[in-house]
């Protein structure tokens, strides 16, 4: 019991070692290009994760560019109170996102995210 109790507070530990990281749309009325990058210390990546948190007083879309062909890969509509995830395979050290508001009067948004890398261990 007290092995498997250690070996899953290892497997806990060492995946928590990259940490969420934080981006703050600055103004939301204004349409912008975020680009999110791995940490320096990251190996090769496998998946993206990003959690959007905010409130927006109009009508906002933001979208995710596939890394590859630069196309949109997944789009959110926002509006009101704001909370979606993505999540899933992703093979590219950064993710460009596409904020694009068309009536945003005011309001806040915050992007966490974190890329995932191929466990080496």
């Amino acid at each position: 019991m007290k092995k498997t109790f250690a070996c899953v507070l290892l497997v806990g530990l060492i995946g928590c070692g990259v940490a969420e990281r934080t981006h703050s749309v600055a103004d939301v009325t204004k349409p912008q290009t975020i680009t999110l990058n791995k940490e320096s210390s990251q190996g090769g990546i496998v998946s993206f994760i990003v959690v959007a948190q905010g409130h927006l007083d109009g009508a906002a879309e933001i979208v995710l560019i596939h890394a590859d062909s630069g196309k949109p890969y997944r789009t959110e509509h926002l509006s009101g109170d704001v909370d979606f995830r993505w999540g899933g395979e992703w093979y590219s050290d950064s993710a460009k996102i596409e904020y694009k508001p068309s009536s945003v009067k005011s309001g806040h948004l915050s992007l966490q995210y974190r890329f995932e890398e191929i466990d080496t261990w």
